[in-house]
Protein backbone atom coordinates (compact mmCIF):
# COMPACT_ATOMS: atom_id res chain seq x y z
CA UNK A 1 0.00 0.00 0.00
CA UNK A 2 2.72 2.43 0.63
CA UNK A 3 4.99 1.72 -2.20
CA UNK A 4 3.23 3.32 -5.07
CA UNK A 5 2.80 6.69 -3.19
CA UNK A 6 6.54 6.10 -2.12
CA UNK A 7 7.65 5.65 -5.75
CA UNK A 8 5.05 8.63 -6.81
CA UNK A 9 6.58 11.03 -4.19
CA UNK A 10 9.55 10.15 -5.42
CA UNK A 11 9.10 10.77 -8.83
CA UNK A 12 7.70 13.93 -8.65
CA UNK A 13 10.64 15.20 -6.42
CA UNK A 14 13.11 14.07 -9.30
CA UNK A 15 10.55 16.25 -11.72
CA UNK A 16 10.51 18.93 -9.74
CA UNK A 17 14.58 18.84 -9.44
CA UNK A 18 14.96 18.50 -13.02
CA UNK A 19 12.53 21.48 -13.53
CA UNK A 20 14.24 23.72 -11.42
CA UNK A 21 17.63 22.78 -12.91
CA UNK A 22 16.23 23.54 -16.35
CA UNK A 23 14.97 26.90 -15.11
CA UNK A 24 17.97 27.86 -13.41
CA UNK A 25 20.24 27.15 -16.44
CA UNK A 26 18.04 28.68 -18.59
CA UNK A 27 17.89 32.11 -16.19
CA UNK A 28 21.69 31.64 -16.04
CA UNK A 29 21.91 31.72 -19.94
CA UNK A 30 19.65 34.93 -20.44
CA UNK A 31 21.56 36.33 -17.61
CA UNK A 32 25.09 35.76 -19.22
CA UNK A 33 26.56 33.52 -16.10
CA UNK A 34 26.79 30.52 -18.40
CA UNK A 35 27.78 29.86 -22.22
CA UNK A 36 25.25 28.16 -24.03
CA UNK A 37 27.54 25.69 -25.44
CA UNK A 38 28.36 24.74 -22.03
CA UNK A 39 24.33 24.13 -20.98
CA UNK A 40 24.21 22.61 -24.41
CA UNK A 41 26.60 19.84 -23.96
CA UNK A 42 23.93 18.36 -21.45
CA UNK A 43 21.64 17.56 -24.41
CA UNK A 44 24.27 15.21 -25.84
CA UNK A 45 22.87 12.15 -24.43
CA UNK A 46 19.11 13.13 -24.45
CA UNK A 47 20.11 13.53 -28.36
CA UNK A 48 21.44 10.40 -28.39
CA UNK A 49 18.40 8.36 -26.74
CA UNK A 50 16.29 10.46 -29.39
CA UNK A 51 18.20 8.62 -32.08
CA UNK A 52 18.33 5.20 -30.48
CA UNK A 53 14.78 5.15 -30.14
CA UNK A 54 14.16 6.14 -33.40
CA UNK A 55 16.42 3.49 -34.31
CA UNK A 56 15.33 0.83 -32.00
CA UNK A 57 11.83 1.51 -31.40
CA UNK A 58 11.96 0.69 -27.54
CA UNK A 59 12.81 2.76 -24.68
CA UNK A 60 15.02 -0.10 -23.15
CA UNK A 61 17.15 -1.04 -26.15
CA UNK A 62 17.53 3.04 -26.73
CA UNK A 63 18.46 3.07 -23.00
CA UNK A 64 21.41 0.68 -22.89
CA UNK A 65 22.35 1.72 -26.42
CA UNK A 66 22.50 5.52 -25.11
CA UNK A 67 24.83 3.99 -22.79
CA UNK A 68 26.87 2.13 -24.48
CA UNK A 69 27.74 4.88 -26.92
CA UNK A 70 27.94 7.44 -24.43
CA UNK A 71 30.57 5.09 -22.45
CA UNK A 72 32.50 4.85 -25.69
CA UNK A 73 32.44 8.25 -26.40
CA UNK A 74 33.60 8.93 -22.72
CA UNK A 75 36.64 6.31 -23.45
CA UNK A 76 37.47 8.09 -26.87
CA UNK A 77 37.79 11.73 -24.96
CA UNK A 78 39.86 10.14 -22.35
CA UNK A 79 42.62 9.20 -24.53
CA UNK A 80 42.12 12.31 -26.82
CA UNK A 81 42.36 14.18 -23.42
CA UNK A 82 45.73 12.21 -22.84
CA UNK A 83 47.46 12.20 -25.78
CA UNK A 84 46.90 16.12 -25.84
CA UNK A 85 48.62 16.35 -22.45
CA UNK A 86 51.49 13.57 -23.35
CA UNK A 87 52.28 15.32 -26.41
CA UNK A 88 51.46 18.99 -25.73
CA UNK A 89 49.14 20.10 -28.75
Amino acid sequence: MYVPIAIGLMLALVAIGVASMIGFGIKNVVQGKQELMKIGVYLVPALIFLISYLISGGVTDAAILTMLITMALLAVMLVVTGLRTTFKF
